[in-house]
């Protein structure tokens, strides 16, 4: 499956929602993880309002099961739950390889139902069970 987490310098969590200029995406699976790419935002028009901005950064990430983000607000929560997207919270400044290994480790050990289904709806089985 493909997890984002909103960095702007694509090792930690370094952003809200709202203001991340960029999105590393990740593979995650039994097997490990590895990076994919790095996905900028496109410039911002002036004329853009905020549900907008919102459906772009979903948009960018509609591939992901997860998302990591430090901070994000309630309607942007609205839109990313939306379309289906797992939304993870985690601490400002938290580097991501770490939180990828934690959840190797918790997959290995006892994985959290969320987890089952997100690697399940990652690889294309049970799509409708994104809603937890």
């Amino acid at each position: 499956m493909k997890i984002a987490f909103a960095s702007n310098e694509g090792r930690a969590l370094d952003c809200h929602f709202g203001q991340c200029t960029s999105f590393a995406i990740f593979d995650f699976g039994e097997k490990g993880y590895r990076l994919l790419e790095t996905r900028p935002l496109p410039a911002p028009q002036p004329e853009t309002e905020e549900c907008d901005k919102f459906q772009q950064r979903v948009d960018l990430i509609q591939d992901c099961t997860v998302l990591f983000v430090v901070k994000i607000g309630g309607d942007a929560t609205k839109t990313v739950m939306k379309a289906g997207i797992i939304l993870l919270q985690s601490e400002q400044g938290r580097e991501i390889i770490p939180q990828l290994e934690q959840l190797g480790r918790m997959l290995k050990e006892r994985p959290p139902l969320w987890l089952v289904k997100a690697l399940k709806r990652g690889q294309g089985l049970g799509r409708a069970d994104h809603l937890l």
